[in-house]
């Protein structure tokens, strides 16, 4: 069979010749002949270097070519071709063939075989004897070609994205998945939202069955990244038996490309069966270049034999400073690469680890994949016992006898038992985003239970009226409704709401249709992030699941250790001073009372440089402090003290001995000169001397003079004296005036009460949660 030619315009020339083949075969539909086949397996896509230009509308260098292109291909074909530029580097069949020795390593004897991204189908073609394959490839071209050159493969064209099959179809998996940082939209298979290679991977090991192996080539980035949550969520199902890192250049004479590739051998690991080594889930530095660093898988660190080259620190295809491999004779891949996937296989098999038949039955399958049932319920569950009896949790816990009507007990069983299928679908539900068999089934017998009990009870929120004597405004009669007395029953249980929820009812008709769960699913497991790529995501994250600063979750989606993750959040977070291990956000350690913090931070700082940080951004965020001309003083404010109250009195009655503080809570005690000149014309009057109303003044009470009333000696009533009470009144203004004047007069009071006055009422900063990942 003939292969791709190497050279921009050979491999665009062969392509043409492909194209019109294909033409021929799809026109006549005939199969190809043997000289056909060989034209056709020259097809090597669009994703080779010098390829991708023909697509750019803006080289009018290759208008010619673009033209031919469109004569022999259809709009949504082109459009299709232009997508695959990126990605679409299809395989040396050298390196295909030691991929499917490793599968045959490992245990495999036939079966059926998925390959997604299928391309032209050089897997496909070094298939083994006994090996049912069926490709999915996203360019029509493509999949029509590979489709003409094996006919006895079952070829789809359409996005792996959209590819339904049943979980566990497969007994093994091959390929060449697509690498892109483009994500798919697959509502089932990558909730994770990882990009294409790993998406393909993960989705593929879902589609395979327990026992299986998925092997494929795909971009270094897979095992390299910084970001383990694609390695972790893979991990969930399967081992890795083994990767083998290619060097740059391997696929250049088949895709035109030096991106730098690992072959991969993961294992679906069966029931019960303990995880293998999970070192390969982390990536460690190895250098920088250009300012990044780069990172390398913990496996090649650990099994440095299995890296075909030599690690240089380098530029890659999607990053500025990224690991490269160099090897002196490229030839000679394909060998080393089969030493090295024999020793895996060798080693997989003699652990146990290779590729024997799915041990469990049928039933045990679907048994496994059902949720199990919690071991203890809730208080107030309500359960049917096969006897014709019924139980209850109580308080404490325990399960006691439940007296039922012998009238009700028929239909309660049935409540119970809808109770109970519909706690089944929506466990299923949530369980898995797949809509699996068992849920299919669970779904079924909930809809059948249910229009069975519609057809011997009638809705379950049927209900009768009754008139309870009473009448509305309009003298209508008032009626009560009456539902069933099982459903009193029924709503002592914890679930129990959840029966009627399977009804849509309609009251002024009495009739009733299901609800949406007896026909479809309600419930979108939300899946654990697993890995990020940045710290701020990983602040996000670690907020949104533990509700506070946990370095330790943060180093393990970030796939670092503690002490790592805490130099890359930076600013991210702050350490409390006194509270060692504690770490607050951005947003919540730049707000409250900074005065406070910067005290504490300051203090720390003396003892620990590392807090000076935490200082320096206290004082940024400090509030401008206020002057005096900004501050109104008043007699009584909590922010000024009682001695400096007593200075005043004392200077403006000219008593020394003049005492003023407080009592207790309103209340204020004056003790100073009532008789002199001052306290009785200057500041005050002879029947409210300055003393009196200046503690008016301080407990923020009416200034006022009172008589007692002449038309009753005998009581203790008072009546109010204008004339005096204006005279007082006209001193506490004076008073006043003169206090918020005096308050400032002094230089050092005026220091002393502006830094009490910031620091009282002037430290509070509300929360700025424009700061990424401040939570």
């Amino acid at each position: 069979m003939g292969q791709a030619p190497s050279g921009a315009r050979a491999r665009f020339q062969a392509n043409l010749e492909a194209l019109r083949t294909l033409r021929e075969l799809q026109e006549t539909g005939r199969a190809a002949t043997t000289a056909e086949r060989e034209t056709l397996a020259r097809w090597g896509g669009w994703g080779a270097a010098g390829l991708a230009e023909v697509f750019d509308e803006n080289r009018s260098e290759f208008a010619a070519d673009r033209d031919q292109l469109r004569g022999l291909l259809s709009d949504d074909e082109y459009r299709a071709a232009s997508r695959t530029v990126i990605n679409a580097h299809y395989t040396d069949p050298a390196i295909a063939a030691e991929i499917w020795q490793a599968l045959q390593g490992l245990g495999f004897e036939g079966g059926q075989v998925l390959e997604p991204g299928s391309g032209a189908g050089t897997f496909i073609g070094l298939a083994p004897e006994g090996a049912t394959m069926t490709g999915v490839e996203l360019d029509p071209v493509s999949a029509g070609i590979s489709q003409a050159l094996y006919p006895q493969a079952t070829i789809r064209a359409e996005s792996f994205a959209d590819s339904r099959f049943a979980g566990g179809q497969f007994d093994a998996t091959v390929g060449n998945v697509p690498f892109a940082r483009t994500t798919l939209h697959d509502p089932t298979h990558n909730q994770g939202r990882h990009s294409m290679h790993n998406h393909f991977i993960i989705k593929s090991l879902a589609l395979t069955r327990p026992g299986g192996v998925v092997a494929v080539i795909s971009t270094a980035f897979t095992m390299d990244a910084q970001n383990p949550a694609a390695r972790r969520e893979i991990f969930d199902t399967a081992d890795l038996l083994g990767a083998v890192r290619l060097p740059n250049g391997a696929h250049r004479r088949t895709a035109g490309t030096e991106a730098l590739t690992d072959v991969l051998l993961f294992r679906r690991r069966l029931p019960e069966e303990e995880p293998g080594d999970r070192s390969w889930l982390e990536s460690r530095p190895l250098g920088a270049a250009a300012g990044n660093e780069v990172r390398i898988n913990t496996y090649f660190t650990q099994h440095p034999e299995r890296v075909l080259g030599t690690i240089e620190v380098g530029h890659g295809m999607y990053s500025e400073a990224t690991v490269t491999v160099r090897a002196e004779d490229l030839q000679a891949v394909p060998a080393q690469l089969r030493t090295q996937l024999q020793d895996i296989t060798a080693t997989a098999v003699a652990a146990g680890r290779g590729m024997g038949a799915d041990p469990r039955t049928v039933e045990e399958q679907a048994v496994a994949r059902v949720p199990q049932t919690p071991a203890a319920e809730q208080v107030g569950h309500i359960s049917a016992a096969p006897d014709g009896t019924f139980t209850q949790v109580n308080l404490d816990g325990a399960v006691e006898p439940l007296e039922v009507p012998r009238t009700q007990q028929a239909e309660l069983r049935a409540l119970l038992g809808l109770r109970d299928g519909a706690r089944t679908v929506l466990t299923l539900e949530a369980a898995s985003v797949e809509d699996t068999e068992e849920l299919a089934t669970a779904r079924a017998q909930l809809a059948a239970d249910y229009a069975g009990y519609v057809e011997r009870y009638g809705p379950i929120n049927r209900f009768s009226e009754r008139r309870t004597g009473r009448t509305d405004e309009a003298g209508q009669d008032i009626m009560a409704r009456t539902q069933p007395r099982v459903m009193a029953l029924l709503r002592k249980d914890p679930y129990g709401p959840l029966v009627p929820a399977l009804e849509h009812f309609d009251e002024g008709t009495q009739s009733a249709t299901p609800a949406a769960l007896l026909t479809e699913r309600q419930v979108q497991p939300r899946k654990p992030v697993r890995g990020v790529d940045t710290p701020a995501e990983a602040l996000a994250v670690t907020l949104d699941t533990t509700g506070e600063v946990d370095l330790e979750e943060i180093a393990l989606l970030l796939g670092t250790d503690p002490d790592e993750a805490r130099t890359a959040l930076g600013d991210l977070v702050y350490d409390v001073p006194g509270e060692p291990g504690v770490l607050e956000t951005r947003a919540e350690y730049l707000s409250g009372n900074i005065r406070q913090k910067l005290d504490a931070a300051t203090e720390a700082a003396a003892e620990d440089p590392s807090y000076q940080r935490n200082v320096a951004a206290l004082q940024q965020v400090l509030p401008r402090p206020l002057g005096a001309d900004e501050i109104e003083a008043k007699i009584g404010s909590v922010w000024i003290s009682p001695e400096i109250h007593a200075e005043f009195l004392g200077e403006l009655i000219r008593d020394p001995r003049a005492h003023v503080d407080r009592a207790a809570g309103a209340n204020w005690e004056v003790k100073a000169s009532r008789h002199s000149f001052q306290a009785r014309n200057d500041w005050g009057t002879d029947r409210m001397p300055a003393p009196d109303i200046f503690k008016a003044l301080l407990e923020q009470r009416r200034v006022q003079v009172t008589d007692p009333d002449p038309d009753h000696p005998e009581s203790n009533r008072r009546i109010l004296n204008p004339t005096e009470t204006t005279a007082a009144q006209e001193k506490a203004h004076l008073i006043k005036d003169r206090f918020r004047e005096w308050v400032w007069e002094d230089p050092e009071r005026t220091v002393a009460l502006t830094d009490e006055y910031n620091r009282r009422f002037n430290s509070l900063v509300l929360r700025d949660y424009s700061v990424e990942g401040s939570g």
